[in-house]
Formats: C-alpha cells, sequence, structure tokens
C-alpha cells in the first residue's frame, strides 16, 4: 500500500531525473524516426504514421495535462487539416524536448545518463532506485557480480505485483536466501538463475527500456560507474539475447 502511495505522491510532484532522461530518449528516438508524411490523412491504426502519431501522443500526455490537451487538440484537426497539423505535433515534440534538456541541465544532469565517481554512494543508491521503481509490470537484474545485499537494497521493496528476475552468477546462493526469505514472507514473483554467460550489467524495465551499468551494482560508490539509458533498437535486441540466456541457465533455490 505505502508503495502504490508513493508513486502516486511521485507522479503528483513530477518525474525525477532518471525518468526525464527515458522520456527525453523516446522523445528524440521518435522525431528522428518519423515516417513520412504524405498529402493525405493516413489515420488508419494499422499505418505507421498513426503509429507514431499515437506514441508521441502518448509521451506528450506524460509530461503534463496542458501538453496532452495541446496534442489532442492538433490530433483532433488533423484529418481536416492533415499537413499542418503535422508540423505542429512535431514542433510540440521538439518544445518538449528542449524543455527537459533545459530542466536537466538545471539540474545539473544534462547529459542522457549520469556517471557517478567514487563515493557516490547515495546518488547512485538514489537513480537506481528510481529506475527500478519505474517499473509497471516487470524488472531483469542481469549483473553477474549481483549478491545479497544488492538484492536487499533494491528490490527488497518492490512492489509486490511487479515480476522480478535476476540473472546472476558468483553469489547466486547468497542471493538465494534472501529471495527465499522475501518469497515467504510478502508472496513476491521472484526468479533467481545463475549463467556464466553474463558480459553486461544491465537492467531490464518493463518490455522496452533497459539501463546498462559501468560495474556491478555491489561495487557502486566504492568504483566509478554510469547509469545510461539504451536506445530502443539496442534495447529490444539485449533483451532478445538475456531471454534466451535466462531460458539455458540455472535455477537456484535456497540450499545452493
Amino acid at each position: 500500500m505505502s508503495e502504490q502511495l508513493d508513486r502516486m505522491i511521485k507522479k503528483l510532484e513530477g518525474d525525477g531525473p532518471i525518468e526525464k532522461h527515458i522520456l527525453l530518449l523516446k522523445l528524440t528516438e521518435a522525431l528522428e524516426n518519423a515516417p513520412e508524411f504524405e498529402e493525405k490523412p493516413s489515420l488508419d491504426p494499422a499505418t505507421p504514421q498513426r503509429q507514431w502519431l499515437s506514441q508521441v501522443g502518448a509521451l506528450l500526455s506524460r509530461l503534463s495535462f496542458e501538453k496532452k490537451a495541446e496534442y489532442q487538440a492538433r490530433f483532433n484537426t488533423a484529418g481536416q487539416y492533415w499537413k499542418p497539423s503535422i508540423v505542429s505535433i512535431k514542433g510540440q515534440v521538439l518544445d518538449a524536448i528542449e524543455e527537459i534538456k533545459l530542466e536537466l541541465e538545471l539540474d545539473g544532469r544534462s547529459d542522457i545518463g549520469s556517471a557517478y565517481a567514487p563515493g557516490d554512494v547515495y546518488k547512485f543508491f538514489a537513480d537506481l532506485k528510481e529506475v527500478i521503481q519505474s517499473a509497471n509490470s516487470s524488472v531483469l537484474v542481469v549483473d553477474p557480480y549481483f549478491n545479497g545485499e544488492a538484492f536487499n537494497a533494491y528490490l527488497s521493496s518492490v512492489n509486490a505485483e511487479i515480476e522480478i528476475q535476476i540473472l546472476a552468477d558468483r553469489y547466486s546462493n547468497d542471493i538465494s536466501g534472501y529471495v527465499h526469505k522475501h518469497k515467504s514472507q510478502f508472496g513476491t514473483k521472484i526468479e533467481l538463475r545463475r549463467s556464466k554467460e553474463l558480459h553486461d550489467r544491465i537492467i531490464f524495465i518493463d518490455d522496452n527500456i533497459a539501463w546498462i551499468m559501468g560495474g556491478s551494482i555491489k561495487d557502486a560508490g566504492k568504483k566509478a560507474t554510469y547509469l545510461i539509458p539504451l536506445q530502443s533498437q539496442l534495447s529490444l535486441a539485449k533483451k532478445e539475447i538475456y531471454s534466451k540466456i535466462w531460458g539455458s541457465s540455472i535455477g537456484v533455490n535456497p540450499n545452493g
């Protein structure tokens, strides 16, 4: 209940830098990959043009009620004033990109992603917690050196409705004790597997967002590292790779 309340409060207060980075990345990708818009309206749900408009509308709506209303007003005129409406919507996307960039710059977080010097323990902790808590349905953690302490710090407070998968290696037996106790007490959906084929430290959020790290989660703050969202195509490619590894990996039980 408190987790749901925290998420509601967060939405009312506005996005933090982590979610702004994702929105900036998605809006930039949308603008760069916009389909060709012909002279005649193309509003059939199956067309790339209509799908692009839906995606952009969802992203702009996530920013504010005002941007949602502005987009909806232009979308409603698209059938009659196709070209001017498309030009206006693209302008709204560009304005939103520049607005987010300015907000991040004022917060000292202008680059997409963040770098952390040794000693930036709390900054990394807060940012990674925000990444994980942004999940609506699932989290997949890929980290060969993920351990029980890292599980307790980052995953123990995740909403019980979120499906959590952990793909680790060296400290799998250590993690398994935490996982077993957490599932026993809270009924959470957590599965732990072990694999020797892990080459990244990466966290997948839901189906289309991935954050890559410069080192193991357990060493963050002790060593320099980074936390960067991947572009959609690369994110999906990485997800496919680690889904296959997950399928061939070994389940870990509390007794090792």
